[in-house]
């Protein structure tokens, strides 16, 4: 007979150990639904609002086996120059249309222009005179004819205008004013903080300028070669000044952001670069204002016009990229499609290396932007077939260029990035891209590189060059991808549409 004392007991034991177990069961349930939240928590996806970009997640691609000494894209083959205050397109043309509406005749020859370096400039490229005379024709063609086709680009030029206004009214960070060895003071606060390392003070500055909003960013020291000569934004005007590099200038902090990418497949006429600008822009205010806090001067430089630098070989030797044929930089994450933007500063800082993605090779072979120009400025060299201030690179006519930018259907006439949107690199972040990317640097075949190429080539309708034009210049407003969806003015105005769209279905 068993005893009850026993049974009873075991009967309570029982009891206990299933409650004890449910407890137990329902504990692990909630320790694994909280972990689950806890690793899910930490996707850069579930930051609403911030996502992946503030996390530093769209700097994907791991460059660090391709770091090398020297940057193949950057190959000295003769005596290296700074460059001066006339090499800046929009340093001269200014100047130029100024000089126009003083009543210059610009028929009588760049030689007979009062400003000494804009006649320094085209003395040095004669062919190029013709190219920007053009561009002032072509804007006003441009203004006789923009109305016709507001009811087409009224949304695109609204989306554009709405961040040009906010660039270009903002004032910050403001435009330096004093001598750099006090504006670039103006917001340090007390001493420098100290850093544990250079390499610390790095990677700290990287999760900032990706908390600000920048998609890639590198460090590197200033290379005087890229600063220019005869130019410092001070006193309202950037030709108060000498050959001095301040000697604060030590580090460059260089980061961008890209252009929204289905306006800027559908370039020219629906396409800006106003949005990138902007972001990049208050980056360099944020990331200036932030070192100010910690004791340590900043400069900011940012587009489209407030530079002492050529930021695009200065990226290349911070390891963000290489030089295309179309002389942009251009990153394995967003190809061309990337606006710069910087900081010199004098904290210490550990640099990056460059890089050797052989995208060299790839631009080689290419050929699609020089095809796609509508102004035909781009190279078509097999090889690199300039030399630029002791520098190899491809030929590049900025002013043919800007011929073309006056000439495009944007309100106000500035910008093409054609070249950009045709790139191969230029691809949204998906899993077939990401492979191709990652399998083209490591295959030294070269059959990824021919791939790619052919399936773009054949897979993929490219307008001709002629087609990007307006139909005042005989093209039909073409573009590599027809508008998106939210930039089609049938779609929300009351508009009758009169036109058809030349491009790739905007979902390729």
């Amino acid at each position: 007979m068993t005893d009850s004392s026993t049974r009873d007991g075991f009967n309570t034991s029982r009891r206990d150990f299933l409650k004890f177990g449910g407890l137990a069961a329902a504990g692990t349930t909630l320790g694994a639904a909280a972990g689950a939240g806890f690793v899910l928590g930490r996707d850069p996806d579930a930051n609403v609002g911030w996502g992946r970009t503030e996390a530093g997640k769209d700097m994907f691609f791991n460059r660090k086996p391709f770091e090398v000494d020297h940057a193949p894209t950057l190959e000295i083959v003769g005596p290296v120059e700074r460059p001066e205050w006339s090499d800046f397109l929009f340093n001269r043309y200014p100047v130029i249309g100024q000089a126009i509406m003083d009543g210059w005749n610009p028929n009588n020859g760049w030689e007979t222009i009062e400003d000494e370096r804009v006649r320094e400039y085209y003395s040095r490229h004669p062919d190029r005179w013709p190219e920007m005379l053009q561009a002032f024709v072509e804007m006003d063609r441009r203004s006789q004819h923009r109305e016709k086709h507001r009811d087409r680009f009224a949304l695109a030029w609204a989306y554009g205008n709405a961040y040009d206004k906010g660039l270009m009214t903002a004032n910050f960070p403001p435009v330096p004013y004093e001598h750099p060895d006090v504006d670039d003071f103006k917001w340090v606060k007390g001493e420098p903080a100290k850093f544990k390392s250079p390499a610390h003070a790095s990677k700290l500055v990287k999760q900032m300028a990706f908390k600000f909003g920048m998609s890639i960013v590198g460090i590197t020291k200033l290379d005087h070669s890229f600063v220019f000569k005869n130019m410092m934004r001070m006193g309202g005007s950037n030709r108060n000044w000498g050959d001095e590099v301040p000697k604060h200038w030590k580090n460059i902090i260089v980061f961008g952001a890209p252009m929204n990418w289905d306006p800027m497949y559908a370039a020219a006429g629906y396409s800006t670069s106003y949005d990138a600008y902007f972001r990049a822009r208050m980056a360099t205010g944020l990331m200036t204002a932030w070192l100010g806090e910690l004791g340590y001067a900043g400069r900011p430089q940012w587009p489209g016009r407030d530079y002492e630098v050529i930021l695009p070989p200065i990226a290349i030797q911070a390891g963000m990229g290489e030089a295309s044929r179309n002389g942009c930089l251009m990153t394995p994450e967003l190809g061309p499609n990337i606006r710069l933007a910087a900081v010199i500063t004098n904290l210490d800082l550990e640099p990056d290396k460059p890089v050797n993605l052989h995208m060299r090779e790839f631009c080689e072979e290419c050929k699609i932007c020089a095809d796609a120009c509508p102004s035909g400025s781009i190279s078509q060299a097999d090889k690199p077939d300039d030399v630029v201030r002791g520098y190899k690179k491809f030929k590049f006519n900025q002013d043919s260029c800007f011929r073309f930018w006056s000439t495009a259907p944007t309100d106000n006439g500035k910008g093409c990035r054609i070249c950009i949107a045709v790139c191969p690199y230029t691809r949204k972040n998906n899993w077939i891209h990401t492979v191709v990317k990652e399998m083209d640097p490591r295959d030294p075949s070269g059959i990824t590189r021919k791939a790619l190429q052919a399936m773009q080539h054949n897979f993929f309708y490219y307008p001709e060059a002629e087609a990007y034009h307006p139909d005042w210049t005989g093209g039909n407003f073409a573009g590599y991808h027809e508008p998106p969806e939210w930039l089609r003015t049938e779609n929300y105005l009351d508009v009758e549409k009169t036109w058809e769209y030349d491009g790739n279905w905007e979902g390729f």
